[in-house]
């Protein structure tokens, strides 16, 4: 028993200076990944890692801090290379896509890229943007303008479709109280036109474009909401032609500049 005890208490208790901040941060990164930044308090972090919540305040300063580092390491993996030769066009189709992506596939990560705290975790990303536009030989002033307004964009576009996650998931609910086996009603748009559009058919109201309701009905695992969401209003057409419309409105700004802007071939 006195053995079993001892192994217990060593498995629930660090020895003082046997962390390090890479894992202090890594910890945070699986907590947020599997269950949202909410979850990510510093006792929740300190039982984690087997110290006290104290303990975490030597490697970090703040929960802020650590949320942001942790955000910073989320954006480490996201696609800036800059590639020889490619327009900025192609730069910024490119990047969001791949933000884009990373967010559908981790849910919780857009949600906290979404959080007013979230600031120094985003600068290096947006730095290291900034940096491939200017060697492109982007004018500072629309280079921080065009980011700006990506940024924006795509914080709106995650903000709507975790809030409709959010709603699908409080209509479940109520549902489930009311007929516990009836089977999830899913809402989809009607369209008139095909995958090939120009612009996307899809809206998020309902009846908007025929005024008629199209109502299919499956069981939709918990885990497919996020793709639901994004796949329905906010489609991936409806986002690649929100970044279209971001690209045409910089060349209009930027006119009579010709913005042949791109990356050197040499490079």
């Amino acid at each position: 028993m006195a053995a079993g005890k001892g192994a217990d208490s060593s498995a629930a208790k660090r020895k003082r200076g046997t962390l390090s901040k890479q894992q202090v941060v890594a910890a945070a990164f699986a907590i947020v990944d599997t269950q949202g930044a909410e979850a990510c308090s510093m006792r929740a972090l300190g039982s984690k890692l087997g110290v006290t919540a104290m303990a975490v305040y030597g490697y970090v300063s703040s929960r802020e801090a650590l949320l942001n580092e942790v955000a910073a390491r989320f954006l480490e993996g996201i696609d800036t290379r800059a590639l020889p030769g490619e327009p900025w066009e192609e730069t910024l189709l490119r990047t969001m896509r791949a933000l884009r992506h990373a967010c559908i596939r981790r849910p919780h990560f857009a949600r906290l890229l979404n959080d007013p705290c979230i600031s120094e975790g985003l600068e290096p990303y947006m730095m290291r943007l900034r940096a491939i536009y200017l060697e492109q030989g982007m004018p500072e002033e629309i280079a921080v303008q065009m980011l700006s307004i990506a940024d924006a964009f795509f914080s709106g576009f995650c903000l709507r479709s975790l809030q409709r996650v959010e709603r699908e998931e409080e209509k479940e609910q109520q549902r489930e109280r009311e007929k516990p086996s009836a089977r999830e009603r899913v809402v989809v748009p009607a369209t008139g036109a095909g995958d090939n559009a120009r612009f996307a058919t899809e809206s998020r109201v309902p009846g908007m474009l025929t005024g008629k309701r199209v109502v299919s009905t499956r069981i939709v695992a918990p885990n497919d909401r996020w793709k639901r969401s994004v796949r329905a209003g906010y489609s991936e057409r409806s986002f690649e032609n929100g970044l279209f419309v971001i690209i045409e409105g910089i060349r209009a700004g930027a006119a009579p500049d010709p913005c042949q802007w791109r990356t050197p071939a040499g490079r």
